[in-house]
């Protein structure tokens, strides 16, 4: 089969074009700016925004199938349809556990109601419109599959939302402050292994969807994350629990999947356990520290340092081993 990423970036797309090559696919990837997409990748330069452009993209390589890395807004997602259109035998759309809203009813399954659009954020909301743009073309026949992918992480991430806890590590610090007891549980997804699931969405005929949640099998609390990050870096520190209405870091929501569809229809399993995943994510982040000016959404102040240590001095509770 020949695959068409669109929307592609140096993060995700080289593991998921590689998936494919090592299952006999010829992959391009389609792309505004260059980037480096690994070996054997063909480089795509054009716009994926109007459906005109992006029908001579994969009109030029010929794809078979097309797999959607965008997928940011309902108008892309119309432009995508419309451009697969008679084209291509199946389109996958990359979509994230956002669009259950930021306190689901656990575990959540395919079947579980998307959060209203007008009451989530503009990103969110747009990616909502997305789905839907997808699922009512799937009523009307489209090939189509949606995706909708834990939290990703792994080497690349210009997000990495892993460096919050890993700088504290690399600066030294001796404890760290994480919300109500680290108890929360945001299910994640190691690019490697979500690569997988991606792959056989667009390529097995047991592939139905028309959506499929994915992220990896072993889920992990905060508060785990946060020993499996000094674990990695050969640090050590205490842990101490604060109040969430005063204390924020990434990954403080719990979210997870149910991945039965998954495991039963793309037949997907972890090929790679998530310490070793985290392992890999670190020493990266090591080689390539972020940017001074990193931020997350919400967070002010990330690396705070005396805040943190006057909300553990005066309402930390520390939690055990």
């Amino acid at each position: 089969m020949r695959v068409l990423l669109i929307g592609a970036t140096e993060f995700f797309a080289p593991f998921v074009a590689r998936d494919f090559l090592e299952r006999g696919c010829e992959v391009a990837a389609l792309a505004n700016a260059s980037h480096n997409f690994g070996e054997g990748v063909t480089s795509v330069r054009g716009s994926s925004r109007t459906e005109g452009a992006l029908a001579d993209a994969i009109d030029e390589w010929g794809a078979d199938g097309v797999v959607d890395m965008l997928h940011d807004r309902p108008e892309q997602a119309e432009t995508v349809i419309a451009a697969c259109k008679g084209r291509v035998e199946r389109s996958v759309h990359l979509s994230s556990a956002a669009v259950y809203g930021s306190a689901p009813m656990c575990p959540v399954d395919e079947e579980t109601e998307l959060a209203p659009a007008e009451n989530s954020p503009p990103q969110v909301a747009a990616q909502i419109g997305a789905d839907q743009t997808v699922l009512h073309a799937v009523e009307d026949g489209a090939p189509a599959v949606i995706i909708r992918l834990a939290a990703l992480y792994g080497p690349r991430d210009p997000r990495c939302a892993e460096w919050f806890f890993a700088k504290r590590a690399m600066d030294g610090r001796t404890r760290i402050a994480v919300p109500d007891a680290g108890l929360h549980i945001c299910h994640r997804g190691f690019v490697q292994n979500m690569s997988r699931g991606v792959t056989q969405a667009l390529l097995s005929a047991r592939s139905r969807g028309p959506v499929y949640n994915l992220g990896e099998e072993k889920l992990h609390t905060l508060a785990q994350l946060v020993r499996g990050v000094a674990r990695a870096l050969d640090h050590e520190w205490e842990i101490y629990s604060v109040p969430g209405n005063l204390w924020r870091t990434p990954y403080d929501h719990t979210c997870f999947f149910d991945l039965r569809k998954a495991r039963a229809q793309l037949r997907y399993r972890d090929r790679m356990i998530p310490r070793d995943g985290l392992e890999l994510t670190l020493a990266w982040l090591c080689q390539k520290p972020r940017p001074e000016d990193w931020s997350w959404p919400g967070i002010d102040g990330p690396f705070d340092y005396p805040r943190e240590d006057e909300l553990i001095e005066e309402q930390g509770h520390k939690l055990g081993v």
